[in-house]
This record gives structure tokens, sequence and C-alpha cells, in this order.
């Protein structure tokens, strides 16, 4: 998908594991009415509308504890709506799918004139009673998650935390899509077109299980089989990944002059890190203060995973693994940094309380050594999150809810070529399911499309699907055949220093006028940082005395402001293989 600090692609969706259920919806109690007023949340278009729907956390006692869901309905433009909304089903699991609203409302425009987008964060995410670890945040965080990715004590920690005031073996799969079922019916809406990414293409398909007349379109980005289990996948499909990433540079007479070893140099920085890790020094974007980045092999590995999510970031990954190959270790603990700091920014108690009891019980222990041999990721995330899910509380499923979805609704499923986590081979398996289906594949892309030049198409294959209600006649071939990965980064922007007077015009808030989407930048002792709302904070490093890149991202992800005057009155951001969005200054 898209990237949280480019409004106009939306927010990023990592799998970090994956989702399910297959118990039988319950009886359909008669509707409550939801009301909805203006909106308070950052990042959300002027005229959407915002409520809080209740629900009991154990859906089957119907009694107890009540979880509030933060619902927003982003009305059609047109004076003619149609009754079936565009609903998102954000990834992660954790992710919120609210703060893809304003991306939503920009992106599918077209789509919009006669279709209100309606969003819910689902139980336990974003605005609905989060089940947030803080024990899991932080600069310890970002460290945390590349070393252990879910640190067995501190999850402990925060399930026994959590758990004073919640019941965790009520945040599955199925009490999410139902309450989601229960907030459509308190709208009136009677059926719903599904959009679900990563994760949430497991809980659309769980959506079309329990809930199937309710459904009129669904697409699926990223696909995740019901009977995925999680991370046993994982080393596999990232060693292909890598694999593919390495063969296509060798390709590329570029990439090929400038890394004529890329295979060795991969071989070499697992080598140093595996003889003792490498510890970088960095400025902490939360406190502004020298906090050190430890590169073992674990972290470089999940650094390598995660920069393959991204089709600009795996653009990068040839340029940072030669550098460090070469002794310059910063490039590589940048990245590192801002993928740690990604992956914390999801409620990490939904994610465990879903993977612990849909995916992780149900690995085969005979079956793991052939299923990570020869990858550079090994048994990491199996044992990891193995021993994190010992130490938290876990709902109890039946197999059945491993079985594949069936269903007469048209689907349409979109993937990458080399996604390192949701590969084609899943959204294949899949379909085989499916009465009515189309796969997308696009070339050279990871789990996110990011960076890839005329993919802009993909979004308008959706929304025509959706407008029509049918794949008759939409035009696959001529989108993938229309798109161009972006060029391998084959050196460092040069930086330069700015001082303190020179950096501080820059601060200050700016706005979309038109979705909503918001930035501060702020001047943290002698570096800028930006930050978005539900983001983590980056470090901006300057390459002109008015353009900035951003730290840990790959090449052309930048910010440029307009300075008359001694001040900024507005601030571009740019990002490689898209549009460019301007932001306004606030007071300005």
């Amino acid at each position: 998908m898209r990237h949280p600090w480019i409004p106009a692609l939306g927010a990023f969706v990592c799998a970090l594991g994956l989702a399910g259920g297959a118990v039988a919806a319950e009886t359909a109690a008669p509707a409550k009415k939801l009301s909805l007023g203006a909106c308070t949340v950052p990042g959300l278009p002027p005229d959407a509308k915002c409520g809080t729907y209740e629900v009991w956390e154990n859906r089957a006692a119907k009694s107890g504890r009540k979880i509030p869901l933060l619902v927003v309905v982003i009305p059609a433009l047109g004076p003619d709506p149609l009754p079936d909304p565009f609903v998102y089903f954000a990834g992660g699991p954790g992710d919120s799918s609210v703060s893809g609203g304003g991306f939503l409302a920009q992106v599918y425009k077209d789509l919009r004139q006669r279709r209100d987008i309606f969003l819910v964060d689902f139980r336990g995410t974003g605005g609905s009673a989060p089940l947030n670890c803080q024990e899991l945040q932080g600069i310890t965080g970002v460290q945390g998650f590349l070393e252990n990715f879910l640190p067995a004590d501190r999850v402990k920690a925060c399930g026994e935390r959590l758990g004073k005031e919640r019941d965790l073996t009520q945040y599955t799969s199925d009490n999410t899509i139902d309450d989601i079922d229960e907030v459509r019916a308190a709208l009136g809406y009677e059926k719903v077109n599904l959009f679900g990414v990563s994760a949430g293409s497991r809980l659309v398909q769980i959506y079309l299980r329990r809930h199937p007349d309710r459904v009129r379109t669904a697409t699926l980005w990223g696909v995740v089989p019901t009977d995925e289990l999680g991370p046993f996948s994982m080393a596999r499909s990232a060693q292909d990944s890598l694999d593919g990433l390495i063969a296509e540079c060798a390709a590329d007479a570029g990439c090929r002059a400038a890394f004529p070893k890329l295979k060795d140099d991969v071989a070499a920085v697992f080598a140093r890190v595996d003889r003792e890790p490498v510890v970088v020094s960095l400025t902490d974007p939360e406190t502004g203060k020298p906090a050190e980045i430890r590169l073992s092999h674990n972290a470089v590995a999940q650094t390598l995973r995660y920069m393959m999510y991204v089709s600009s970031s795996a653009a990068l990954l040839p340029l940072n693994v030669h550098l460090a190959a070469q002794g310059d270790w910063k490039p590589m603990a940048e990245t590192a940094r801002f993928f740690g700091g990604v992956m914390g920014s999801t409620a990490d108690g939904y994610y465990l309380a879903l993977t612990c009891a849909e995916d992780l019980p149900w690995i085969d222990e005979a079956k793991i050594p052939e299923a990570v041999r020869g990858t550079f990721l090994g048994e990491f995330r199996i044992r990891k999150q193995q021993a994190a899910c010992a130490g938290w509380p876990t709902a109890r499923l039946g197999r059945e809810f491993l079985t594949p979805v069936q269903t007469d609704v048209p689907v349409l499923l979109i993937s990458g070529e080399r996604d390192p986590v949701t590969p084609p081979s899943n959204a294949e398996a899949v379909a085989h399911h499916f009465k009515t289906s189309r796969h997308v594949v696009v070339p050279d892309g990871g789990h996110s499309f990011e960076g890839i030049s005329g993919v802009e198409c993909v979004d308008q294959l959706i929304t025509s699907f959706v407008q029509a209600g049918r794949l008759d006649g939409l035009d696959t071939a001529s989108c993938v055949a229309g798109t161009k990965r972006p060029e391998f980064a084959l050196k460092r922007d040069p930086e330069i220093e700015l001082s303190v007077a020179q950096l501080t015009p820059f601060t200050g808030t700016y706005k979309s006028a038109e979705t909503g989407f918001a930035v501060t930048v702020e001047l943290l002792g002698k570096v800028l940082r930006v930050v978005a709302a539900n983001q983590p904070p980056l470090v901006l490093v300057p390459v002109a005395p008015t353009r900035f890149r951003l730290e840990g991202m790959a090449p052309g992800y930048a910010m440029t402001f307009d300075l008359a005057e001694g001040k900024a009155r507005a601030v571009t951001l740019e990002q490689p293989g898209g549009p460019a969005t301007t932001l306004t200054r606030e007071g300005s």
C-alpha cells in the first residue's frame, strides 16, 4: 500500500502477523441506531462524521464490559449517494483503519462521488480502546523489535497490565467482524464493498464467511489466506524476495556496475554481525539525545526483510548492504530505526491477541527446520513469537477457522511480485475457492508499491470494479504493463549543516485543507524532526538550504519548504514514483 508520511499515499501497511476465524456468526439482534457528528480526529477530511458505538467485549455472554468503537463516515460528494459504502480494513494486525481515511478520500475521490467511505477502528486498535503496549515503545522498543521482535518479558508485563481491565481472550477476528457488521446495521447500510489490506484481507474473508449476504464486492490487497500460520512461512518468503532482488540488481546495468558482488556483500554483512554486533549512535527523534542502535544478526535480518516490504526501500537495499560491507553502518542503522519505529506504532496487544490464538497453535514443530533451511531469517520469527505468546492470555479456538473461505461475491486480488510476506502464491491459493475473481500481480512490487511509477492504475482498477460491481471489462494487463519499478539507489544524498537560526523558520504545523492531513515540524536541540498523528517522529536531514530528506527512508522522500521573507509558508512532501503533496503552514 502507501506510506503514512505522504497523505496522498496513506497508511503504511505491514503484515507483522495474520488473523482469522471460523465460528458461525451470532444471531442478529435488532440494530441500534448510531448518530454521527463533527470529527476531531486528525487527518480526516473536514466533512467527515464521527461517532462512538459500544459493543459487548464478550459478545457471546452479552454482559459485563463494553468497548467503545470509533466510527467514521466520510460522506459521498454527490447529491444522489448509493446505499453501499466503501469499507477499509487496515492491516497489522493492529493498525488503525480510521487513520487511512484521509488518503482513501483523496485516492478514491471518483468512487466517493456516489459512495460513503465507512471506517471502524477494530476493537483494541486506534480509537477503539486500543491494546497498546507502552512497554514496547520508544528507542528501547525499537531495539527490542530488531533483536527480539516481541521481547517476552515486556510482552508478559503488557499482558498482565492490560489483563487487569480487559479480557484479552475476547479480541479475535470473529468478534472484530461481528462488531463491524453490527455497526453497519446501526448505520442503515444493507450491503458493503470491502477493501482489506494485508492482515485486513484475512478479515475480509472472515466477513465473507460470517456475513456473506452483506457484501457486494471484496478487494484483497497483499492477500493472507485463512490457513496461513503467521511466522511459519516468513523466512522462506523473505529469502525468495531477497534472491529475486539480487537477480534484479544483476540484470540492471547501473546496479550491477555499482554492486557487482551484492550476494557476497550480503554474506559479508551477516558474517560481520555474527562475529560481534555493530553499534551505531544516532539522534533519538523522541528526545534529541544520542541513542545507540545495536545491529546483531537478527536486527539486520529484520531490517532487510522490512526494506523489501516497500518497493522504494527495496531499491535502497543494495546500497545499504554494500556500504555496511565496506564498514559504513550508519545508513543501515538509520533504516533499522525507521522500520522499528513504524512497527512499534501499532496496537501490539491486538496483534498478540489474534496471532497467539489464530496462528501459533497450528505450527507443526516437525516442519520448521525445512521451512527455514537456507534462509537469512531462520527460526527467529517463529521462536520469538512462540516465546511472546507463552506469556499472553490466549483464546482457545477450533482448527476449523483455517478452512478456506468460499464465496459467490466477486473478488479482486492484488499482489506484488516480490512481496516478502504475502507473495502472489497466497492470492492464487485463496482465489481457487472463489467463484468469480481476478488476480493482479504488479511487477517488482513489494508488500507496498510505494515508488513504482504508474501504479495509480491499481487504484483505478479498484474504483472501476466497485463502481461496476463486477470484474468484466477490467483492463488489468495494460495496468501492470505500464508500471515501472524505482531506480536503484547508487549513492547517498550529500548532507549539509544548518545552524539553529537557519532551522528555526521551518518549525510549525502544516496542513492540507483538502484531506485534513497535518504534520508538525519541531526543533529538537540542533536537529529538526517531523511528527504526524499516530506516527513515530522522523529526523529531517538537510541536503539543501530548504530541502530535507527523511532519515531512514529511501531516496526521493523529501520535504521542501517554501521560504519567503525569512518564514516558511508551505512544505511540499515528495515521494519517489508519485505525485508531490503541498501542505500550508497554519498561521502564515
